[in-house]
């Protein structure tokens, strides 16, 4: 009898066990589903088709090494590989020497209006993608600004077809483009180093550049790092820039993978190129991060208490200040060049995007409301951004949490896996996105482009929701829970509200992403374009300037939204501490 009630005992014992095991297990099923369908899946069939031939416009499943074959004895995949590489890595290495001082003289000299400094360098960020891009087409083109300037003071008697459709448009596109992704990195970086440090190092008899270089300068090189990783990635996954200012002289290799799944409709080979490019991008990386590694944590944040500034006393530390802040504003002009140039040709009364301008008119602000396709496409992006959005912040915060309170194995390694479609080239993740949704019979359209938009926005989301729990006094949770409060009761009551400016925050930047992302939507959208790939397409076969007229108006609706995000991301009151 006490063997059969031992028995019993540990039988009921176990089950309650595995009871409490699968209620452990079962919020943690749609972050493995998650990892599963959108992240892993993608890259195993991208991986898995570029091992197959390709016949007939369609997919033989024949293992072969015939891709990697074919690219690997093109000496054109080989020289695109290369100038695409080298063109991404210096427009990176030029933008973060513009950027990082930038960033250095808004976080350490600037007295008053650093919030409107950082402003100003994030706004580009938030206009369109192509409408920037256009506008450098307009200023290098032959009868654009650079050309007008140049024939007004002499310097040339006819416009110039140099300055466009060349690998250095390219490449001073892409400088302006990732100026504002460094900067944010670097400022981030600098603003969260201890004044005290620096005045330690002063105590202990270093000079200005000595405290920067033994201090300064090691502290915020993970910074720097993240925002060089963000930069060459952007360059590299974008074919939309030298489609646009590069011409056939300017081709990258982005724009070959692309017409592999396009017009030449030969999809294993452009999965080979695509995952050569994927390889040598990981190899840069990885030798990136490993370089600007730094030993040790640094513990606390420094933004809090503004140093002592000394004022100048001479004449000449006054000039050196004068000279300074006039360096630091030169980068503005560069970055509001295009954004200037939008705004104008939104007035316009000529149909043509060329200077000079003929008049003054309204009229294209009019045609938006009356552009039914516009209006239309502009609904569609709205949409999918709030479909997205919805997603996001469900999916984004319930990982955030699990990964800040529950016992997940491998937690580290899953959290960077989930971030990784942030981190592959734009024309990359399309295609990986594109065979997993026609694996899974997902439709084109709408569908495709919602859960597409929902990879790279989720983990925005998840970081920024991340990063505030992580910053929470853990007391706070284990004092409700020793007070009877069940886990369910916990999150709603305790620590939703805590970081609820983390989650709006965090969904109003993946908002404004998915609304202007383009690179990734032409892969998905079929024939229901998103507004970016409406104007693309209107770039490419009839551009008209009531375009100008609302990015204009997005490009005011974006910076509220920045706004917005900066009110619901400051910490306060115990969130603070």
């Amino acid at each position: 009898m006490t063997d059969i009630a031992t028995s019993f005992e540990t039988t009921q014992l176990t089950k309650a066990g595995s009871g409490r095991s699968f209620s452990k297990l079962l919020p943690q099923i749609p972050l493995y589903a998650w990892l599963a369908i959108l992240v892993i899946l993608p890259n195993v069939l991208l991986i898995g088709t570029s091992f197959l031939k390709a016949a007939n416009g369609g997919i033989v499943f024949d293992p072969t090494l015939e891709n990697f074959t074919r690219a690997f004895q093109s000496s054109g995949v080989w020289f695109l590989l290369v100038r695409t590489l080298a063109t991404a890595a210096a427009s990176t290495l030029i933008a973060s020497a513009i950027a990082y001082p930038m960033a250095y003289y808004a976080a350490r000299v600037l007295r008053k209006g650093q919030f409107l400094a950082v402003l100003l360098v994030i706004i580009p960020l938030w206009i369109s993608l192509l409408m920037r891009v256009f506008a450098w087409r307009v200023i290098l083109g032959e009868k654009g600004v650079l050309n007008s300037f140049l024939i007004s003071t002499g310097m040339i008697s006819e416009p110039s077809s140099a300055f466009l459709y060349n690998p250095f448009a390219v490449f001073l596109t892409f400088v302006y483009v990732s100026i504002p992704f460094i900067f944010i990195a670097v400022y981030s970086a600098i603003e969260r180093i201890p004044h005290s440090l620096v005045e330690a190092a002063n105590d202990c008899g270093a000079n200005g550049f000595r405290a920067f270089s033994t201090v300064i300068w090691p502290l915020s090189k993970p910074g720097m790092a993240i925002g060089l990783a963000l930069s060459f990635l952007m360059a590299v996954g974008d074919y939309i820039t030298p489609s646009m200012v590069g011409g056939l002289n300017g081709t990258m290799l982005g724009m070959v993978i692309a017409s592999q799944f396009g017009i030449a409709g030969n999809w294993p080979y452009g999965a080979a190129l695509a995952l050569i490019l994927l390889l040598a991008v990981t190899v840069i990386l990885l030798i990136l991060f490993k370089v600007m590694q730094v030993p040790g944590i640094l513990v606390g944040e420094g933004g809090n208490s503004s140093p002592v500034r000394r004022q100048p006393k001479t004449v000449r530390e006054r000039l050196c200040r004068i000279g300074g802040f006039a360096l630091f504003l030169l980068p503005y002009l560069f970055l509001y060049a295009p954004l200037i140039i939008i705004a104008i040709f939104s007035f316009n009364a000529a149909k043509v995007q060329v200077f000079p301008v003929t008049g003054f008119t309204l009229q294209w602000y009019q045609e938006v409301l009356n552009n039914a396709a516009l209006l239309a496409a502009l609904n569609r992006s709205l949409y999918v951004g709030l479909c997205v959005l919805l997603i996001s912040i469900v999916a984004g915060t319930g990982f955030a949490i699990l990964f800040a309170y529950g016992k997940i194995a491998g937690a580290r390694w899953m959290e960077r896996v989930l971030t990784l479609p942030v981190a592959i080239p734009g024309v990359v993740l399309g295609i990986t996105l594109v065979l997993a949704f026609q694996l899974l019979a997902i439709p084109v359209g709408i569908p495709r482009v919602v859960l597409g938009h929902a990879t790279f926005v989720m983990p925005v989301v998840m970081l920024t929701v991340l990063g505030r729990l992580r910053r929470l006094d853990p007391a706070l949770v284990e004092a409700s829970l020793d007070l009877g409060g069940t886990y369910g009761r916990t999150i709603w009551n305790i620590i939703l509200p805590l970081v609820r400016g983390a989650i709006i925050g965090g969904a109003l930047l993946g908002f404004t992403l998915s609304v202007d992302e383009v690179v990734v939507s032409l892969f998905l959208t079929g024939t229901q374009p998103t507004l970016p790939v409406w104007v693309w397409n209107q770039m490419r076969f009839g551009f008209t300037p009531s375009v100008n007229a609302i990015f204009v108006c997005i490009g005011v609706f974006s910076v509220g939204l920045t706004l917005i995000a900066r009110h619901f991301l400051e910490p306060k009151g115990v969130e603070a501490r």
